[in-house]
């Protein structure tokens, strides 16, 4: 973060599922120009899927990164007098095991990072912040993202919500998981199988009650106990050769384990408190465009503010040309507080 004046790691504390407060990992960025009137405003940031294991971190090499790697997706924010605030998620880098597309957890974990950042701001430059925030993030970000946006007038009602920003969504993951059954043929999907691992480790972190091992071949126990450690870039390569098929020994549709994924794993469909941008790619393979165009069409009919942009020639992740549309969308919301 070449663009950042200074950038904090920090240790605070927030929800894991269980509901207990538990230490969670992140950094705050500050911009080098000085605050306005009003203070700084924030950027909660929610990086995409990294990994569950504790070696996965990402927030704690935003300071360390001389050459400014990850200035051309954040620098704007900088530029433009944004702090940002970065949750790593609980269990990445701290105690437990990552709760992956857990969307309460991330959304509680988002708010108490902007919270963390006002905390760090007042305390070592000496200055207040806004209280107001725009989430931004792709894929696991997004999904995070859109949480935080769903959850903050009720877990903290003194934060303003003034824009969310969210690409590549992972929606309707009910709706995959519900095919997959033994012999299940291979996909054209990339990492599928560490998606599909993620999911399960983090679904097992957050309902114990639902026996997964049940649903797994002695194989696909392996490769679930793996994805508790295995960084992404990690999994690829260590699952290479795999199908989801493979891993599972009945149906995942048959018994309790559908209805608690589709639970876990859901985004609200209303009850949003601030404007949404949503972006996405229309040829993503891993979020669906369909499935995104038909959330959308939920959102809409019960009255969410919510713009939706599709891009042509976009997979899943978007480009920088897409990453300074949104903080131009941002800046320009009467959300703000004037």
């Amino acid at each position: 973060m070449a663009s950042a004046a200074r950038v904090f790691d920090v240790t605070y504390l927030s929800a894991d599922p269980r509901g207990r407060l538990v230490e969670v990992k992140g950094s705050v960025s500050l911009p080098k120009k000085a605050p306005g009137p009003g203070g700084w405003r924030i950027l909660a940031w929610n990086h995409s899927t990294m990994g569950l294991g504790d070696s996965c971190t990402i927030t704690d090499s935003l300071g360390k990164d001389k050459r400014g790697s990850r200035d051309k997706w954040l620098g704007q924010w900088l530029r433009d007098d944004y702090v940002i605030a970065a949750t790593e998620y609980q269990g990445i880098g701290g105690p437990g095991v990552h709760a992956y597309l857990d969307g309460p957890v991330a959304g509680k974990n988002t708010l108490d990072m902007v919270r963390a950042a006002r905390t760090v701001v007042k305390k070592y430059v000496g200055t207040d912040t806004s209280n107001a925030f725009v989430s931004f993030g792709g894929s696991q970000g997004g999904h995070a993202s859109m949480w935080s946006n769903s959850l903050a007038k009720s877990y903290a009602p003194e934060l303003k919500n003034a824009a969310t920003i969210a690409h590549s969504v992972p929606t309707g993951l009910s709706d995959y998981f519900a095919a997959i059954r033994p012999g299940f043929p291979n996909v054209v999907v990339p990492d599928y199988v560490t998606y599909f691992s993620y999911v399960l480790a983090g679904l097992k972190v957050s309902r114990p009650d639902i026996d997964v091992d049940s649903y797994l071949t002695p194989l696909g126990r392996t490769v679930i106990k793996n994805a508790q450690r295995l960084c992404y870039a990690e999994s690829g390569p260590a699952t290479k050769g795999l199908t989801v098929g493979q891993l599972v020994s009945r149906p995942l549709a048959d018994g309790p384990l559908l209805p608690a994924l589709r639970q876990y794993t859901r985004l609200p469909t209303s009850g949003y408190g601030a404007p949404i941008l949503l972006q996405q790619g229309y040829l993503d393979v891993v979020a669906f465009t369909p499935l995104t165009g038909q959330f959308v069409s939920r959102l809409r009919s019960n009255g969410v503010n919510v713009t939706y942009r599709t891009y042509p020639t976009q997979l899943h992740g978007l480009s920088t040309a897409q990453t300074l549309e949104a903080v131009k969308w941002a800046n320009t919301r009467t959300t703000w507080p004037r």
